[in-house]
Parts: structure tokens; sequence; C-alpha cells
């Protein structure tokens, strides 16, 4: 597996930036594995527990997005841009 950024030097890409991305990559993939997870969960328990697991990566998220903006793109999890309609 290739990531840019890391196996390429000429990529120009602050390596900081790279892991970030692909950090962030991974995040929104265990999201959606939760979000999944949400829809069958068994008990009010365990629905709260991933809720609350949700809420950790949305923090992660967020972070991430204000520390490396360049990489942060359309985002299932970023709240509405300063003059963006709301829905």
């Amino acid at each position: 597996m290739q990531y840019r950024g890391f196996d390429d030097p000429d990529a120009g890409e602050d390596p900081e930036a790279a892991q970030a991305r692909i950090f962030l990559s991974e995040l929104e993939k265990h999201a959606a594995t939760l979000t999944r997870g949400l829809q069958s969960a068994p008990t009010p328990e365990a629905r709260q527990s991933i809720t609350a697991e949700l809420s950790a990566l949305r923090r992660y998220v967020d972070r991430i997005h204000r520390r490396f903006p360049e990489i942060a793109v359309a985002h299932p999890f970023r709240g509405n841009q300063p003059g963006a309609p709301t829905l």
C-alpha cells in the first residue's frame, strides 16, 4: 500500500499533513462502521456506548480539521461552513 507523501519524497506534501490525512481517512472508515453498528445495536446500553465513541471520534476529526485545514474537505462530521445554507 502506498501513501502519497510518505513513499514519494517529491510529493511536496508536509509529512505531518500526510499522516493526518491518512489518519482522518481511517477515522472516517471507523465512523461508518460505528454508524452501521448503531443501527443494529441490540440494547440501549450498546447504543449509548457506540454514541459515546462516535462523539469522541467527531472531536478527533474536528481537531484534525482545525490543525490541518488544507486536508479538510467536504466531510460528514463537519458543521455548516460560514455562509453555507442550512438544510
